[in-house]
């Protein structure tokens, strides 16, 4: 793949548009420094180095005509604060002390790719499903700049170890999500909540009532073409970004994957429960109108009964001086209405059967 030979590190840049994170951009090297600092457990590396030296046993990627490091920005990061008092003292870091004589190399090993693409087969290997996995975000944007140099879906699906679905899912995630960003439909830095949650809009975007609910084919087993979105439904990928992420004063309405996006999911196959949901951005309440009620019923019930079998178990704990035996008996009537109400539709509806 690659020509092996040995380079200064100070002749090395840093991946300003790395792959594994597609969410942060990097104006400087330093600020890439200090993300990976933050991100990455670079002061456990620094230590492992500082005490044991620097250990030249796997080259670094590096595309030969910028001398940009594809692989390896976390090694080169760490030698860079090794090597530098001003970064050691920016980043509150103190080096082993001695410090090992191998602990800022002149040369180190490096594998030279004419391209980024010439590298890719190695690092889908060892990172995308490797002993360092990525997200799945940062893991679609990569099988999607693949597929945009070319690629064909199942020969990338087969070199990152995925089946076709998977990749094509989250390869539509961001096809998605790139045309809502630069349409200014949504912007993640205007979300509600801190982590970016992409498995909630590829799982979406795989079931019929999303891609209904946005104009898409009904499929979700082929690559989306860019713009997939057609124009009469943008604002409903509008709405749906928002309602999975939240926008400005807008909050996000998926709590949790299990149960929200699931009944998102029921909603959208709705248009009464739809409206209901783009009127008062109220999830329980749309749900509500798609929910099966018996099930709704038979869940709360299990979840009472539970409640009193756990009150049951525990009842020599009960402090007399304290005035539960009010609510006991205030919930024991509620109790008492429920199961008359069960008796008397149990009767009805066997009466109606008998005659």
């Amino acid at each position: 793949m690659a020509q092996l030979d040995k380079a200064s590190p100070d002749t090395l840049s840093l991946d300003l548009a790395n792959p594994r994170i597609p969410d942060a951009k990097f104006t400087d090297e330093e600020a890439a420094i200090a993300y990976l600092y933050a991100q990455a457990d670079l002061g456990e590396l620094i230590q492992s180095i500082g005490n044991s030296g620097w250990l030249d046993f796997e080259p670094l990627i590096v595309e030969e005509s910028t001398r940009t490091v594809v692989e390896g920005n976390r090694r080169l990061a760490a030698l860079r604060i090794i090597a530098s008092s001003r970064l050691q003292q920016q980043f509150k870091v103190t080096l082993p002390q001695p410090l090992h004589a191998n602990a800022i190399p002149t040369e180190i090993q490096v594998n030279y790719v004419g391209s980024r693409k010439e590298a890719r087969d190695f690092i889908g290997f060892k990172h995308v499903n490797g002993a360092f996995k990525w997200d799945s975000y940062a893991k679609a944007r990569f099988a999607h700049s693949w597929l945009q140099d070319g690629d064909d879906i199942d020969e990338v699906s087969r070199r990152l170890g995925d089946g076709h679905n998977t990749v094509s899912r989250l390869v539509n995630g961001v096809v998605v999500l790139e045309q809502a960003e630069n349409t200014k439909l949504f912007d993640r830095e205007l979300r509600s909540k801190k982590s970016f949650y992409f498995s909630h809009l590829y799982t979406a975007l795989s079931t019929v009532n999303v891609r209904q609910f946005l104009g898409l084919p009904e499929s979700d087993n082929s690559v989306l073409p860019p713009t997939p979105v057609p124009a009469s439904h943008r604002a409903h990928l509008r709405d749906l970004l928002s309602w999975l992420y939240g926008q400005e004063d807008e909050p996000a309405l998926i709590r949790s994957q299990n149960p929200d996006l699931g009944r998102l999911i029921n909603v959208l196959g709705s248009e009464r429960a739809t409206r209901v949901l783009e009127s008062n951005r109220d999830l329980d309440r749309a749900f509500d109108v798609v929910e099966d009620k018996a099930k709704a019923f038979e869940k709360a019930f299990y979840q009472l009964a539970t409640s009193a079998e756990n009150v049951s178990r525990i009842i020599a704990r009960y402090d007399p001086k304290s005035d539960l035996v009010d609510d006991a008996e205030a919930t024991l009537r509620v109790v008492t209405i429920v199961v008359n109400a069960m008796k008397e539709a149990h009767h009805g509806g066997r009466s109606s059967d008998e005659s």
